[in-house]
């Protein structure tokens, strides 16, 4: 799991590199020129997806019983929130490179850089899929087996009821005292 750290520091960067970039817009540089502060936003992006990601996978495993587990789990689930509005954050700043381009008349550049991004993008997302399948996989086992094991409590419940009953039932019937 990436740290909260590294998350605010990349959200940072990114918001930096894009007021870079309306500055440089600002003054009269082409987007061109700009290719490092992009380079920066689009990698900080990427690393707030990929843990958005894992706090889904996280989300999807089932509750671990060891309490060190069971507080790891904890702590991420309460960073979901915070990357949940940085996610947000981040699509409007997308937004807002994406008009600079349409202003610059760019929009091929950008819609070539979105591909490249959703490439390598979709190439994690099939890795992140098969976790999250996996661990929901494993989640349901853990309740599956769990339901098996108070199903088979109970019925040994009913038949040890049954069987004080019965012996109770014998015990008056043929012992008169």
């Amino acid at each position: 799991m990436i740290d909260p750290v590294t998350i605010g520091a990349a959200f940072a960067l990114a918001k930096t590199s894009v007021g870079f970039v309306k500055e440089a817009i600002k003054l009269g540089h082409e987007i061109k020129d700009c290719y490092d502060d992009l380079s920066k936003f689009f990698k900080a992006q990427g690393q707030i997806e990929k843990a958005a990601k894992e706090v889904e996978v996280l989300k999807s495993q089932p509750k671990s019983e060891d309490p060190k587990e069971a507080a790891k789990q904890e702590s991420v689930l309460s960073q979901a929130f915070t990357i949940v509005m940085q996610r947000k954050q981040m699509k409007e700043f997308e937004r807002e490179l994406r008009d600079m381009f349409a202003m610059k008349g760019e929009m091929d550049l950008y819609e070539e850089l979105c591909k490249e991004r959703n490439r390598i993008s979709g190439e994690q997302d099939a890795e992140n899929s098969e976790k999250i399948r996996k661990a929901r996989l494993a989640k349901d086992r853990a309740d599956r087996k769990k339901q098996e094991q108070e199903e088979l409590l109970m019925t040994v419940g009913i038949f040890v009821f049954l069987g004080i009953g019965g012996i109770i039932i014998f015990v008056a019937t043929y012992v008169r005292i």
